[in-house]
């Protein structure tokens, strides 16, 4: 029961409301992050604020040792922002053995856990760098920007991004995401007295359905978004869809994007058709035997947990790869209904993802680790 949690437990439990409460849509994380940041510098933690909104903390070593700050750390982050506006009511709160509310497990409860490591790693200082960031920008067309501008503006050895749901998985490898945006211009008018003139809206449905089309079978293309037009008697003068593409090989994904690109390009006589890459997470994978992964399967040992189920996700891991950055993502807890406003986490699943995430740091950032 709740009354018998321990009390880093229940920390974290209170510290997850807190956040939630706060709104942190995708380009709109400052107030969460000023929080974060207040909360680090209670600590006695060195907080930085960078060009593009991330908080980072570069922990003191033991014997209060401040590291270079060229010296190749562990960094470990967990992304501020959710899916959801501002218009969106969060009322964060705790059922019996759940906590619920927009975004609390993607990715607040991870964002209580890594203040929860903080405090510890505070008050015991890891023999080598570790750097701890709450990043921006990491859902939609965020495109990873925070953990992109964090690993190549922090030297790193090692990287562990932290999500909420993920306890029974260690994610080892990314799927690849490049996002298109066409766009169609013509001159509008009206849908009689201008009958015959090209039509945005027309030129969007037929690329559209070409570039479905033209993606051979078996890779993954999604049109997620589409706008166009201003009522149903005018003949459209914009039009704009956005298109997902995904795949574990990178080379693969830019290749079925070529040909997405090229369907999407085609317009009629009177539209002007434009089309750009609005994001691209990269594929890839770290070694199965590479010391971070034995390192992390090694402190789910540690506390008791069983073999996690080794996968590929979309992940902050993305960002990692094409700089050759060995990678992870690892859980704290279980739960379900992420992306909706019913979200929700278990909160007894937190005591065994908080004290693997200490396992696996306190390994990976020990001086013989290898990582």
């Amino acid at each position: 029961m709740l009354a018998s949690l321990d009390p880093l437990v229940e920390q974290i439990v209170a510290t997850t409301l807190e956040l939630t409460a706060v709104p942190a849509p995708t380009g709109d994380e400052g107030d969460r992050a000023a929080v974060v940041g207040r909360r680090l510098a209670d600590l006695g933690l060195p907080v930085e604020h960078d060009e593009v909104g991330n908080v980072v903390s570069r922990l003191p070593l033991a014997g209060g040792r401040v590291p270079p700050v060229d010296a190749p750390a562990l960094v470990v982050s967990a992304h501020l922002d959710t899916v959801f506006g501002r218009d969106v009511a969060l009322e964060p709160r705790r059922d019996g053995e759940r906590l619920l509310g927009p975004g609390i497990g993607d990715d607040t409860v991870a964002l209580a856990a890594l203040l929860a490591l903080a405090g510890e790693l505070a008050a015991s200082p890891p023999p080598t760098p570790v750097v701890l960031a709450a990043t921006v920008g990491e859902e939609g067309l965020g495109d990873l920007r925070g953990a992109k501008h964090l690993l190549r503006s922090v030297p790193t050895r090692a990287f562990v991004a932290v999500e909420g749901h993920l306890l029974d998985d260690l994610v080892t490898g990314g799927i690849g995401a490049l996002r298109l945006c066409a766009t169609y211009r013509g001159s509008g008018g009206h849908s009689w007295g201008d009958r015959g003139a090209a039509s945005a809206a027309h030129a969007l449905l037929v690329a559209g359905a070409a570039a479905l089309k033209a993606v051979p079978a078996g890779r993954h293309v999604n049109v997620g978004v589409i706008e166009a037009g201003t009522t149903v008697n005018a003949i459209a003068a914009e039009a704009r869809l956005l298109v997902d593409l995904r795949d574990e090989d990178d080379g693969r994904l830019r290749r079925t994007a070529t040909l997405v690109r090229r369907a999407l390009e085609a317009a009629p006589r009177g539209i002007h058709a434009t089309v750009e890459q609005v994001g691209h997470r990269p594929a890839g994978q770290t070694p199965r035997d590479h010391p971070l992964l034995r390192a992390a399967r090694a402190a789910r040992a540690d506390v008791g947990l069983p073999r996690a189920r080794e996968d590929s996700g979309s992940t902050e891991c993305n960002a990692a790869f094409p700089l050759g950055i060995p990678t992870v993502c690892v859980g704290i807890t279980r739960g379900a209904d992420m992306h909706r406003t019913s979200e929700w986490v278990a909160i007894p699943p937190i005591a065994d993802g908080i004290a693997a995430l200490r396992a696996l740091v306190r390994r990976a950032s020990a001086e013989d680790s290898g990582v």
